[in-house]
């Protein structure tokens, strides 16, 4: 006999969209805006965890990969986005809040449960369509606060690695921040450190020409409509190409393999305009 259905069960079945829906609206979204081409695409395996990677020009970058790539991507996302709610409350439950007086404060928990719900149906949609929670900025002002951040930064690496090895496709930008002049930044070792440990391929992309696209100026210029922006998809790297030796070292050399590797990819891409 079938078990009965928890209230998170129903919640899932009821309004947590298919991942085509918000993917295929994102790329029309993309083309009707821009010249958008992706080259390489057969390079992104059907299954299996790996690692993907890229040069960071733009917020367009993370919507121009997953709304072209067949396979679901996994990103990571800031913990306020998967928990919309609690910006709200705050306002709502401030000690000046006139929720705190009747007749409104006789409102406030059903607000508070309508708001939770909210909230749960957001977290679950952004998690079926290729997306992870993080905290950020764990660091505070005391010792004990950066010994806690830098714990938390070691199981967030961990929870990384354990995400590919379980088969997820995860995406990393290795220079860390975005690129306000387009020109590749100096690759950060976190990335092929992470792949090391998963013991998984890397597959390098480059995009070029987005760079300042989504910004209000490029808009309000006109600059942004039909600019030409070019996605290259590289071969993957396999985890028997990898540098051998000490871990810090053979990251570092994995991390300049990925870093030339990906500057050939951009010069590809600009091939394509």
């Amino acid at each position: 006999m079938d078990q009965k259905q928890s209230p998170e069960d129903i919640l899932d079945s009821l309004f947590v969209i298919p991942r085509e829906v918000p993917k295929t609206i994102l790329r029309n979204l993309l083309e009707l805006i821009y010249d958008v081409k992706v080259s390489g695409s057969e390079n992104i395996f059907e299954s299996g965890g790996g690692l993907i990677i890229s040069n960071h020009t733009d917020y367009l970058d993370i919507p121009v990969q997953g709304a072209y790539a067949e396979r679901k991507i996994v990103y990571l996302g800031k913990y306020e986005l998967y928990h919309p709610q609690e910006e709200i409350m705050a306002i709502i439950n401030h000690k000046n809040s006139p929720f705190n007086y009747p007749p409104l404060s006789l409102t406030k928990p059903v607000i508070e449960l309508l708001l939770n719900s909210l909230g749960t149906i957001v977290k679950k949609n952004l998690m079926h369509w290729g997306s992870m929670p993080i905290i950020r900025n764990a660091a505070g002002e005391g010792e004990m606060d950066k010994r806690a951040a830098m714990a938390y930064y070691e199981q967030l690496e961990t929870y990384m690695v354990d995400l590919m090895k379980s088969g997820e496709l995860l995406s990393i930008y290795p220079e860390g921040s975005r690129s306000e002049t387009g020109e590749l930044l100096p690759f950060k070792a976190m990335a092929a450190k992470l792949a090391i440990r998963a013991g998984v391929p890397i597959i390098p992309s480059g995009i070029v020409g987005a760079t300042n696209m989504s910004k209000p100026k490029a808009f309000f210029t006109g600059d942004a409509f039909k600019t030409k922006i070019r996605y290259q998809i590289g071969k993957p790297i396999l985890p028997s190409e990898f540098p051998t030796g000490p871990e810090k070292k053979a990251a570092k050399e994995l991390t300049e393999i990925l870093e030339n590797r990906v500057r050939e990819l951009m010069k590809e891409a600009e091939g394509n305009i």
